[in-house]
């Protein structure tokens, strides 16, 4: 419900696309000194600051007011002044949340890494992350399921008419049944993060002080950085990383509104969460079949197939049909984590391990970031270009049509996006690195195929 979340609230798609770049901005900033910090601070102190920023950040969603514009006809200055404000309270609730991201990302996996048995660690890293992911996709399934039917009023109002209840419950309410739910979740992520423990060897150092320790920081991340330059393999890792997750995370932004585009009403949201939940699944199984038998060449020629599938899907439409194209996103999303946080374990030590994996998530937060940017540059030039003179003017039902027409033009530019830079990676490893993915990348003995 994400996209269309912030719309209902009463913001623009330029403003949801800044707030998006606001986040991402965020994360930038704050996420190789986090995992610096995870390292010289200690790693679970960082995972319990990132739980109470989460939070924070769902109190102030919690809290927020939804603006009807409805309520302000023939009010342009009250309106134009109730948006700004909206638009305040969820600039500082995107910079919170990237706050949160960063200070989780690297410190949570290597506080997880780290803590499993040395001589059998990536073997066990594998079997824990194919875990997760079916774990992750059952979690998924419920939180769909209930947060879509809960975002619907007609939902709502038809299930408390079951227990007798006669209220009649809006859009400006249900709309925050979801966010309540996920308050929750956060108090129990909290709960659990406090409950988590370092190994000896991982525990900060207690000879420094705060200051000292963002010093140190700072210098293992300058020295991190260099030593990814350094080494082809985590260099390679990385930018195909950020430039494949950008793409892809871009459409998951804005996904519920492709569903809309293609016909679906968002009662059906939570029905085709569901089904990209059961391809979590599946791509755990994939995924472990594949780093355990397949050769690293052979899994990104197969995980850069399904991308290309998907984001060119966009480009041609179907009512309804074009559903059926989006297993190859979902499940390639779930492929390229779990192949970057299985290789890039395997090439990584464990002394500078959070602060890569924190390089890792800068990365792919700053391409996002762009990539929304660009995004929003490219919905205002095409709004431009086939919008009215005066948008404000429209009713809802017509802001949302257009909006349909604007995201329509807008998808059907990004596989040529795609296409370019799959071509200019493939450069760049076979000119400047000139080596195959598999002399990159060590290998299990049974990895045959590829």
């Amino acid at each position: 419900m994400y996209a269309i979340l912030f719309l209902d609230f009463g913001l623009s798609a330029e403003q949801f696309a800044k707030l998006n770049v606001a986040w991402a901005i965020a994360i930038v900033l704050l996420e190789v000194p986090s995992g610096a910090l995870a390292d010289q601070l200690g790693r679970r102190t960082l995972v319990i600051l990132a739980a109470i920023l989460m939070v924070i950040e769902m109190t102030i969603l919690a809290a927020m007011p939804v603006v009807d514009r409805l309520d302000f006809e023939g009010d342009p200055d009250g309106l134009n002044n109730a948006i700004f404000w909206l638009y305040l309270v969820f600039m500082a609730n995107r910079v919170i949340s990237g706050a949160a991201e960063a200070a989780a990302s690297g410190a949570d996996e290597a506080l997880a890494y780290d803590s499993l048995d040395e001589e059998n660690r990536d073997s066990l890293w594998t079997k824990l992350t194919k875990q997760l992911m079916i774990w992750q996709s059952v979690g998924f399934i419920l939180v769909t399921l209930i947060g879509a039917a809960l975002y619907d009023p007609e939902v709502v109002n038809r299930v408390a008419g079951w227990f007798g209840s006669e209220a009649k419950f809006v859009q400006a309410q249900t709309l925050k049944f979801p966010i309540y739910l996920t308050l929750g979740m956060a108090l129990i992520t909290l709960g659990i993060a406090l409950k988590m423990r370092e190994t000896e060897e991982m525990r900060p150092h207690p000879d420094l002080n705060l200051r000292d320790s963002i010093r140190a920081s700072f210098k293992r991340t300058f020295a991190a950085g260099g030593w990814i330059l350094k080494t082809p393999a985590a260099l390679m890792l990385i930018l195909i990383g950020l430039f494949y997750d950008s793409i892809i995370r871009l459409y998951y932004t804005v996904g519920s509104i492709w569903l809309e585009v293609i016909g679906y009403q968002p009662a059906w949201f939570g029905v085709i969460s569901v089904a990209g939940s059961l391809m979590g699944i599946l791509a755990a199984f994939i995924g472990g079949r594949l780093i355990e038998k397949c050769k690293p060449s052979l899994n990104f020629r197969i995980l850069a197939a399904l991308v290309f599938i998907g984001i060119f899907s966009l480009a041609f439409p179907i009512q309804y049909w074009s559903v059926l194209f989006l297993p190859a996103l979902w499940i390639s999303m779930r492929l390229l984590h779990f192949f970057l946080s299985n290789y890039l374990n395997r090439v990584t030590s464990s002394e500078k391990r959070a602060t890569v994996l924190s390089f890792r998530g800068l990365t792919m937060n700053l391409f996002y970031g762009m990539m929304t940017y660009l995004y929003g540059l490219q919905t205002a030039f095409l709004l431009g270009r086939i919008g009215p003179e005066d948008p404000e003017a429209l009713s809802k039902e017509e802001r949302r049509e257009l909006g349909h027409r604007v995201f329509e033009e807008a998808a059907s530019w990004w596989w040529i996006y795609l296409a370019a830079g799959m071509l200019a990676l493939f450069l760049f490893r076979w000119l400047k690195v000139r080596k195959s993915w598999n002399d990159l990348i060590p290998c299990d003995e049974k990895s045959d195929a590829g």
